[in-house]
């Protein structure tokens, strides 16, 4: 199961599921009667749209990198274990985005996917997103993309915590770390509400920088387990040595080229899902006895996948998204679930039923 971009233009079907959710009240009865635990289980499946008041942008929202820039093109997997110089662009974009990630706090959505799986109305989650945000919420969060939070060794699979590695990274490149020690002691000063929004972040934790910025003296740490037992070196100050180039060891985690390599801990595209957690993540679809799909257009095939073959399997799917959704006119029949509102104003509502046991038509009435 591949993490797979899907960059074609959809356009928007005709929205007759449900045919009465043309209001704010008649979209939340319509989700909460679809949730209701006395019709079955539900497995969640969220998207980088449930971030988005978070200050994390989306793809395809209308302040989504692909709607900014047509021509934003992601780092793929094997453009980054291969070459060491779209390593150090990456390394240095994710240096600045990261403070960008570490400062989002979990938004309302976030909370009310909390509050109904805790409240039996959700069975189980399962997100594209990697900035680790549901787990504020959630204890059992399958994320099939990864996480930010972590990066992990090519060669040796150790883990390291992602702040510790900003720490190196700022040591290594002291004119990249005054640079944004300036931009947030700016923000500190004009008291910006809202600071990370004045970075211009991609959903993956790298910052977009102008295309005339020159990354040749970035650098980037080896791994330090590799670089101790000896199967990797570093240059003299501790960064990634191209000594490194071209040196296959046996039995590393991946079968890449260059040994010692740190790399985030999420999926890149055209890198394969973890087999472990894509059968976490099939596991509980097939637990649950309906899917509900929130702020995603499903463009990767990661998650579409996930979504047609329950559909073939004959379970009833849910849409909360404002835009359109790759492939929804075949995953949705009579008796599934579309709303074409925001997710926080929708399962805000469906809160609400649930904590007053309120009917779901006495919003439909609304």
């Amino acid at each position: 199961m591949l993490r797979v971009p899907y960059n074609l233009k959809i356009a928007m079907p005709p929205l007759v599921l449900p045919p009465k959710a043309t209001t704010l009240g008649a979209a939340i009865s319509a989700a909460a009667e679809f949730l209701d635990p006395a019709t079955g289980t539900t497995a969640l499946i969220t998207g980088a749209g449930v971030s988005v008041e978070s200050g994390i942008p989306d793809y395809r929202g209308p302040s989504g990198i692909y709607t900014l820039n047509q021509n934003h093109r992601p780092i793929f997997y094997t453009e980054f274990v291969d070459h060491h110089t779209i390593r150090k662009r990456y390394w240095a974009r994710s240096f600045l985005g990261w403070e960008a990630v570490r400062l989002a706090k979990p938004n309302r959505v976030h909370k009310y996917v909390g509050d109904l799986i805790n409240g039996g109305w959700l069975r189980s989650l399962v997100t594209q997103n990697v900035d680790s945000l549901h787990s504020a919420y959630v204890k059992d969060v399958t994320e099939i993309h990864g996480t930010l939070s972590s990066a992990v060794c090519l060669t040796c699979g150790t883990h390291y915590d992602r702040s510790e590695l900003q720490l190196e990274l700022a040591r290594l490149n002291p004119s990249w770390a005054d640079l944004l020690q300036q931009e947030l002691d700016r923000l500190s000063e004009q008291r910006t509400r809202d600071p990370i929004k004045s970075f211009r972040l991609n959903p993956d934790g790298d910052l977009e920088l102008p295309a005339r910025i020159s990354y040749d003296q970035f650098n980037y740490p080896t791994c330090p387990s590799c670089a101790s037992n000896g199967i990797a070196k570093s240059t003299s100050n501790g960064a990634w040595s191209e000594e490194n180039i071209d040196i296959t060891v046996p039995h590393s985690k991946r079968k890449v080229k260059d040994v010692g390599v740190l790399k985030p801990d999420v999926v890149f595209f055209g890198e394969s899902v973890n087999d472990h957690v894509k059968e976490v993540a099939e596991q509980k679809m097939k637990m649950a006895d309906k899917i509900l799909v929130v702020a995603s257009s499903l463009q990767t095939y990661s998650a579409f996948r996930l979504i047609k073959q329950n559909k073939t399997n004959g379970k009833r799917i849910g849409i909360i998204n404002v835009g359109p959704v790759r492939g929804e006119h075949e995953l949705l029949v009579n008796g599934d679930l579309r709303v074409s509102f925001i997710a926080g104003d929708v399962l805000g509502g469906v809160v609400d039923i649930m904590n007053q046991q309120r009917s779901p038509l006495a919003y439909a009435r609304r």
